[in-house]
């Protein structure tokens, strides 16, 4: 039998990649991105709701319908890492998030509070695992992930934006004793959380943890506020990094901004803007 796979996600699609590896498992042929194949069932996952899209036989994703589940035989499945040509393992101990902030989708997603081992995705010729976890620190069983990784020997990449609102001194040792290949990242997304998020910044200081700080922009805070927490957050030896929940002109503009670290030079990030209008 031949399987389309079609995705607009740009790095992974973690659904696509189990969906091959049930059927290559029972001996089919499967294709990725190539629309016009003539196979004999297609499934699509979609991460951007503005996408064109092909008709499928299955079709789901956060830019569709993000309560859209596979089956339990595929879902139980481990990634294909070949579909997307991977050197690392990747997947989720733990999905859920509690909290409900309207500018985020996660919420949206079908309710699953159950713990996995990294095993579950894990392969043991790679040296390194991408955790997509949602909010690592809400699983109970947090310190489970990070004792198979420190057992594993493996570097973790984590792109999500940890809560720096429930982080301790005890969360704080298992991230300094943990392996990053990348910064591990934390979020700073509202204004009211100022108090507990300079309280998880100084654990991450106190703990000599190098991080970089997401900095949501365009939804409900003003450029005075953004300019506020960059500055913060560099004063405090880390990293900022715009999210942006709109895409401005203006705030594309400070994004590259920030992202080029041009601020280094100066003694406050506000001058470098000054300076880089000019």
């Amino acid at each position: 039998m031949k399987v389309s796979l079609l995705t607009d996600a740009p790095k992974h699609n973690l659904a696509l990649m189990k969906v091959s590896t049930y059927y290559k498992k029972h001996g089919d042929e499967v294709k990725l991105n190539m629309p016009l194949w003539k196979a004999d069932i297609t499934y699509g996952s979609w991460l951007f709701e503005k996408s064109t899209r092909e008709k499928t036989d299955w079709t789901g994703g956060i830019g569709y319908d993000p309560q859209e589940c596979l089956p339990t035989d595929i879902e139980s499945c481990r990634p294909d890492y070949s579909l997307f040509n991977f050197d690392h393992s990747l997947g989720y101990t733990f999905r859920d998030c509690k909290r409900k902030c309207k500018f985020c989708k996660v919420p949206l997603l079908p309710k699953e509070e159950q713990h996995h081992s990294i095993w579950t995705f894990h392969d043991e010729k790679f040296d390194t695992i991408e955790l997509l976890n949602n909010n690592m620190f809400y699983d109970p069983n947090w310190k489970h992930t990070f004792g198979e990784i420190l057992h594993a020997q493996v570097d973790v990449i984590d792109n999500s934006g940890n809560d720096l609102r429930l982080l301790d001194d005890e969360k704080a040792w298992w991230i300094k004793l943990t392996n990053w290949k990348n910064q591990p990242k934390f979020a700073w997304d509202r204004m009211r959380d100022e108090k507990q998020i300079l309280q998880g910044m100084k654990l991450l200081q106190k703990h000599k943890i190098r991080a970089m700080i997401y900095v949501l922009m365009g939804f409900d805070t003003t450029s005075e506020e953004n300019m506020y927490r960059c500055e913060i957050i560099n004063s405090m030896g880390f990293d900022p990094f715009p999210m942006l929940y709109k895409q401005t002109l203006a705030l594309r503009k400070f994004r590259r901004f920030i992202y080029l670290r041009y601020y280094r030079k100066y003694s406050t990030i506000e001058k470098a803007w000054e300076d880089y209008n000019r």
